[in-house]
């Protein structure tokens, strides 16, 4: 899959994409990309226009908090079969480009066949343009094909799917995604506390740019050579405690993936380390079973 920022190639040329933020790359987005498959068939290549940064972070100062990084999603896309992605550098002229610039933009720059979009897209400035308004600039250019929004006990959008990991509903929010919600990161030294109590565990920093759920234990998978492993998890702020059951190595300055599975119970803090070691025998012990 060829990765396109702002340049130009022939790859994009007749080709079929889908258009807009792909956060996550959820159910809703896999529509979008089985519908693109569909129409090129095996005559035309498939892409995503995407954006960096996201205009969402951007427009609304929100403090970004990414359910995909740039190679998470990159490498989800890859997997759904994508042949490339094209980023547009989101700007301030960017932001300012009308609805009828953005278009010509478009297809000037890539030159597209068909644009993919869901019901809900908007673009241009102040987010003035919609998917009707997309059918009509688009005229003589390129033809555009609109998927209906998929629902699952409401819709299913980036923005749900972050409130649900905030409040800690990783059931919820790996349901919309279409797969279990993952936080990759490096193996760093720790305090050895969890070692001292009998349950030793390796302390993942992830991204400061990725979205941590809510602080608390969770059951989870951990990632390692390949092989998942199940484990008791700790959240807390931007660290990832493991305690990985079956497993003993040395992975310091490794990186590993961890697939987030159930809240187990909020933090709690403990009078003692004895009481703190039953409860996180405890947590394994459910955990286990």
């Amino acid at each position: 899959m060829k990765v396109l920022v702002e340049k130009r190639n022939t790859i994009t040329r007749k080709s079929v994409c889908g258009i807009g933020s792909f956060d996550g790359v959820h159910r809703g987005h896999k529509e979008i990309i089985a519908a693109l498959r569909k129409i090129a068939g095996d005559t035309r290549k498939t892409g995503i226009i995407t954006f960096i940064p996201l205009p969402f972070f951007v427009l609304t100062r929100a403090p970004i908090m990414f359910l995909t990084l740039k190679q998470e999603k990159e490498q989800l896309l890859r997997e759904y079969g994508v042949d490339f992605v094209y980023y547009y550098r989101f700007t301030k002229k960017l932001a300012q480009l009308t609805p009828q610039e953005f278009v010509e933009t478009v297809a000037e720059t890539i030159s597209p066949s068909h644009i993919v979009i869901g019901e809900n897209f908007h673009f241009g400035k102040d987010r003035s343009g919609s998917a009707h308004l997309l059918e009509k600039l688009a005229h003589g250019k390129f033809l555009v094909h609109v998927v209906s929004r998929k629902k699952d006990d409401g819709t299913i959008s980036s923005t749900r799917i972050r409130e649900l990991l905030l409040l800690g509903n990783v059931k919820a929010a790996s349901r919309l995604l279409g797969r279990q919600y993952t936080i990759s990161g490096t193996v760093t030294k720790g305090q050895g506390k969890g070692t001292q109590l009998g349950f030793p565990t390796l302390n993942i920093r992830p991204s400061p740019h990725k979205l941590l759920p809510l602080d608390g234990v969770y059951k989870g998978d951990v990632l390692i050579h390949g092989k998942a492993y199940r484990s008791a998890l700790f959240l807390k702020h931007d660290l990832v405690e493991a305690h990985v059951l079956g497993f003993s190595a040395n992975l310091y300055k490794k990186s590993v993936m961890v697939k987030l599975l159930e809240r187990i119970r909020a933090v709690k803090k403990f009078k003692s380390d004895d009481a703190l070691r039953r409860a996180i025998k405890h947590d394994v012990e459910m955990i286990r079973k």
